[in-house]
This record gives C-alpha cells, sequence and structure tokens, in this order.
C-alpha cells in the first residue's frame, strides 16, 4: 500500500481553534504535521522540517519560503497555500519556475484587521492601557484624551483592509485621507500624496504591503505632524522602530501602536514606552478569521493538489 503523501503546516497555532480542519485533510488521504515549535520558523528550521517530512504540500505561516528552500524542496513541494492574506515571504517567482502553485487567503482578514485598528486608535486617544495601568498601581489619575469625531485619519494603503478601517472610523465622524499606488475613488475618502497624508494627518494608519520602509526619521521628526497618532497592523518592515523610539522620546510622536515588527518576536526598546501599545501579531487572532482562514487555506491548497495530479 502507497504511503499517505504529507502536509506540513508552519502556523504557530494552526487548527488550535478549528480542530475540524485536520479532518478536512485526513479525509482525503493525507497525513498532516504540524509546527512542532508553535512560533514563527527560521529558515533553517524550516529547511530542517522540509527535508525530514518531505511535504507535497505547505500550509505556510510568514516563515521566510526563499528560494534556497524551495530548491532544496524540488523534488516533492508541489504546493504552497499562506495561511494569511500576504504572500511577500514566499519567492513566488523561483516557486513558478518550479511549477509550485502558491495560494494566499484574501479577503478573509479585512474586518478582523480593521477592528483591531481600531481598538488601537480608541485606545491611544483615550489612553485605556496606560489608564488601566495607572489604577493597577493604586494610582487614580485621570488622563484626559480625545476623541477620533473630526480627526484627520491618513491611510496608507487602501486597498480592502484600509478602506475597511475607513469606513469604520467614518462612521466615528472622522474626516479620511489616504495614500495608494491605484486610484480608487470613495465618495468619503480624499485622495493625496504620500508627503501630503503625513503632513495633514492627526492619526496614521498602515495598511500597505512591501518590505520597503514608508516612514523613517525623515518623516517622523519633519513631516508628521507633532503628536501623531501612528498605528501599523500591516507589515513591521514598513517603519523604522529605531526612528519611532527617538521620536516618541522627542514627544515629534505622541503614540504608537504595533502589531507587527521588524523581528518577531518583539522584545525591544519600545516595551519601556507608556505611550506604545505592542501586541504579538493578532491581527487575524478573532475566532472567526481563523476559522475561516484555516478552512479557506485548506481548501486553496486541496485544489492546488488537484490541479498538479496530487490527488
Amino acid at each position: 500500500m502507497e504511503s499517505k503523501k504529507t502536509i506540513l503546516a508552519t502556523t504557530s497555532s494552526f487548527a488550535k481553534e478549528f480542530p475540524e480542519v485536520l479532518e478536512l485533510i485526513e479525509n482525503n488521504g493525507l497525513n498532516i504535521v504540524l509546527n512542532p515549535l508553535a512560533r514563527t520558523l527560521s529558515e533553517e528550521e524550516l529547511n530542517r522540517l522540509l527535508e525530514e517530512h518531505k511535504p507535497v504540500g505547505l500550509l505556510a505561516g510568514t516563515e521566510p519560503i526563499t528560494r534556497s528552500a524551495l530548491a532544496r524542496a524540488e523534488d516533492y513541494l508541489r504546493v504552497i497555500s499562506r495561511v494569511g492574506v500576504g504572500w511577500e515571504n514566499v519567492d513566488r517567482d523561483f516557486a513558478e519556475q518550479l511549477g509550485v502553485l502558491v495560494y494566499r487567503t484574501q479577503g478573509v482578514l479585512n474586518q478582523a484587521v480593521a477592528e483591531l485598528t481600531i481598538g488601537l486608535i480608541l485606545s491611544a486617544l483615550r489612553y485605556i492601557s496606560s489608564n488601566d495601568r495607572l489604577v493597577r498601581q493604586g494610582k487614580w489619575h485621570k488622563t484626559l484624551g480625545g476623541l477620533l469625531c473630526e480627526k484627520i485619519v491618513g491611510i496608507i494603503g487602501f486597498g480592502h483592509i484600509g478602506q475597511r478601517v475607513g469606513e469604520l472610523v467614518t462612521a466615528f465622524g472622522a474626516k479620511v485621507i489616504y495614500n495608494d499606488l491605484q486610484p480608487i475613488k470613495v465618495s468619503w475618502a480624499q485622495a493625496v500624496s504620500l508627503s501630503e497624508l503625513l503632513t495633514q494627518a492627526e492619526i496614521i494608519t498602515i495598511h500597505a504591503s512591501g518590505k520597503e520602509k514608508i516612514i523613517g526619521l525623515e518623516e517622523f521628526g519633519n513631516i508628521c505632524k507633532r503628536g501623531v497618532i501612528l498605528v501599523n497592523t500591516a507589515r513591521g518592515d514598513l517603519i523604522d522602530e529605531k526612528a519611532l523610539q527617538d521620536c516618541l522620546q522627542e514627544g515629534r510622536v505622541g503614540f504608537a501602536c504595533l502589531d507587527v515588527f521588524e523581528n518577531e518576536p518583539y522584545c525591544g526598546p519600545l516595551c519601556s514606552f507608556d505611550n506604545v501599545i505592542l501586541t504579538p501579531h493578532i491581527g487575524s487572532y478573532a475566532k472567526e478569521a481563523r476559522v475561516l482562514m484555516e478552512r479557506t487555506a485548506v481548501e486553496n491548497l486541496l485544489r492546488g493538489l488537484r490541479e498538479v495530479e496530487v490527488l
């Protein structure tokens, strides 16, 4: 009897909230191997797991899936299905050369990331996290915050998530300006250049893709409004964390909320700032969103395996 082909799931918590998704894989005659480290893998760790299990399919997290890793797995890997909306961590050009199909779960996280963004903005405006810490320390000190209503919110990256954030802040009475590479027309938001957005926005929230820095020392220090609130739930590489730290110390940036970091897990100097909220990359960590994302990723994987005639 032919042995079962293997699927490797490298996301840190795959099937934890939705174990039924494992049955979907196993019912198709496949063996599933979960991430044994329960955290984001390094390239070396991914390579070891690939060599050990030789999977035909990869339910991928945010670990680097490089040309080197793909070349090592050329003889057996046929499909990569990202459990997430981004796929910048995958060398897709080289995967295409090797005939490896690559999928992502586009659209499933719009509401989850948008709601987290709103929560971070409101917490920054009303100093919710710092007020909580003061009460726990026995200090009954009320910090005066501000309203989202009538604030100018600048959205960098106006795709589906950015637009959903815009719709939600508009419901609070905020004014929305945005910058995007593609022209997008909506009646409730104004397209502006990046420099105009940085100059005008009282709250900046990032929903762009890519790895190149968008905001660094020049932008934080000389272009952005003094006291600006910055929210990043998109990609950690898009801002210069050292420049952000310096401008927080100087008061040029009033508050920062980060769910993504240049290096994860994050443990750095921003942890010591009271005017910073740090969350461990939880944009997708709403149960409803995780269930939909994992099911969609598995369905993409199975479709790909049928296309390459593995199933």
